[in-house]
């Protein structure tokens, strides 16, 4: 075979595959004379959160967090491409429709995943004050139905001072970290701009230079804890929420609450100490370990860290052996890594504001 007829045999070769290949990707793209909606076969799993904490509710509108209340999987079982596929969702009367992703093309063996970030209305959830039972309504459509699919699911909003430790399944929870995966949540408890507890931060800082001044930190710290105790604060043991695991889902009390009953779990004292230090600009953390909660405070020049035991509020010792017994409890669980710090104003940040 000479040169050039060899040349003319590649060139057909070439020619032939690519006319293949475009083929073959119009024969899966392209709108078939013989398309029917009746030949559509799509497999939708719908994934929603069982429980939903009110307290940070916008943190579910934010698509640029983990924190969606649904995830569809739509996948396609079919033999034929399904065509301007679309899903809308809706939470009971708390939400409009919202909407999610347009698919225009979704080919056989394909699956797509899709997230419900929902707006809730404020006043509706201002007024939640108990767990209460929804439904999420996930309606989705295609080209040339007759009439949009609608499933549901059976959700459940928190009220507003409702805090679920997790979200993930008993049969699930293998580490502590597994245990409070909803910790960013708790940064929506403390709440320094909230009148009574800013007003009750400044009259316990008496001209202190809590935000230039490492001293002046500490002292706010120390100066909290003395008057607590001459509020007559005192620690709880959290009640055991019925019908639900021990530790997974708790009420909460914000600052103003807990000082104003002179009483709370030392998550609560935790998230008021907290509350009144962020109130006067000392930059604070949550320290959660198995059982416990003890809050930190950040110096600002230094940018060390003093905890504080809150709960020895409920005791006539000095705040000074509270710091001291703090240290000892944080050392231990840091040993074995079961230790995690919310930081506050990080979380803040990414949107666990307070809503009320």
């Amino acid at each position: 075979m000479n040169k050039a007829l060899k040349s003319v045999l590649v060139v057909l070769l070439l020619v032939l595959m690519v006319a293949s290949g475009g083929l073959f990707a119009f024969t899966f793209t392209r709108q078939s004379a013989a398309y029917s909606p009746d030949k559509v076969e799509l497999d939708v799993e719908v994934h929603a959160r069982d429980q939903i904490l009110t307290c940070a509710y916008k943190a579910y509108g934010n698509p640029d967090l983990p924190y969606w209340i649904a995830k569809t999987l739509v996948k396609n079982t079919g033999k034929i491409p399904v065509y301007d596929f679309r899903i809308s969702y809706k939470v009971g009367d708390y939400t409009d429709w919202t909407s999610g992703e347009i698919y225009p093309v979704i080919v056989p063996g394909e699956t797509v995943r899709d997230y419900c970030w929902p707006s809730l209305d404020p006043e509706k959830i201002e007024r939640l004050t108990t767990k209460t039972p929804v439904d999420l309504v996930v309606k989705y459509e295609y080209k040339e139905l007759a009439k949009p699919i609608e499933d549901y699911e059976k959700i459940y909003l928190l009220g507003k001072n409702d805090f679920a430790n997790t979200s993930l399944p008993e049969d699930q929870l293998y580490t502590f970290a597994d245990s409070r995966d909803n910790y960013p949540f708790l940064a929506a408890f403390i709440t320094p701009t909230e009148g009574f507890t800013k007003d009750l931060a400044h009259s316990i800082a008496g001209g202190l230079s809590t935000q230039t001044d490492d001293n002046d930190a500490y002292e706010m710290l120390i100066r909290i804890y003395n008057r607590m105790q001459e509020l007559g604060v005192k620690y709880t043991q959290p009640p055991d929420a019925p019908g639900e695991p021990q530790g997974i889902t708790q009420v909460t009390q914000f600052p103003r609450e807990t000082i104003e009953r002179a009483s709370g779990t030392c998550v609560e004292l935790s998230i008021a100490f907290c509350g009144l230090l962020e109130a006067v600009g000392v930059r604070s953390y949550l320290a959660l370990i198995p059982g416990h909660c003890i809050p930190v405070a950040e110096l600002p020049n230094s940018g060390e860290w003093y905890a504080i035991e809150s709960t020895m509020v409920d005791s006539p010792l000095p705040a000074v052996d509270a710091v001291n017994a703090a240290a000892q409890t944080l050392s231990e669980a840091s040993s074995t890594g079961d230790i995690i710090y919310v930081d506050i104003q990080h979380w803040w940040e990414k949107g666990f504001v307070p809503s009320w």
